[in-house]
């Protein structure tokens, strides 16, 4: 599997970068020469696998290291989230108490306290029930009387004198 060099951060590149520069020593022309004139070709290329699988299991522990971190800070991030959604709940749940509180404590005071009449609203008297009108002069309410006047018949009018219903 790849390594994900994102992942292993500077210390990673720090490392890649050894690793490069370890190679390019044993792929050197005087290193592979002493070899190849020896005749020990093959213990050249198990030193090159050594290099290799010697930077690629560092890199791989350093990623390890790295992805243990992350997961590490996630979850307490996680959990910092969720003791500040609690914090927020109660603050909201105290903030109805409080709410709530006072609402009951106006009530009481405002049932303690006498409604106030004014006097202009005290002086006023009731309306009168339905089928009755205020008399203007004794001020009580008296049984409606039916119109004295009719309405004249149509195509004559009221006479202003007599009182009677004329021909226009």
């Amino acid at each position: 599997m790849p390594i994900n060099m994102r992942m292993v951060g500077k210390e990673g590149r720090l490392l890649e970068k050894e690793w490069k520069e370890e190679l390019k020593k044993h792929n050197s022309y005087a290193v592979k020469n002493k070899y190849h004139k020896a005749r020990k070709m093959h213990e050249w290329d198990a030193k090159l696998s050594e290099i290799n699988a010697h930077y690629r299991k560092k890199l791989k522990q350093k990623e390890i290291e790295m992805k243990k971190a992350m997961e590490e800070m996630e979850k307490m991030k996680k959990e910092e989230e969720h003791l500040l959604k609690i914090a927020e709940q109660k603050k909201k749940e105290a903030m109805r108490l409080k709410k709530k509180m006072n609402k009951e404590k106006r009530q009481l005071e405002l049932k303690k306290i006498k409604p106030r009449r004014s006097s202009r609203l005290a002086k006023k008297r009731p309306r009168c029930p339905n089928g009755t009108r205020k008399n203007k002069k004794s001020g009580k309410c008296e049984k409606k009387t039916e119109r004295l006047r009719k309405r004249c018949p149509n195509g004559t009018h009221r006479n202003k004198k007599t009182k009677e219903c004329e021909n226009k």
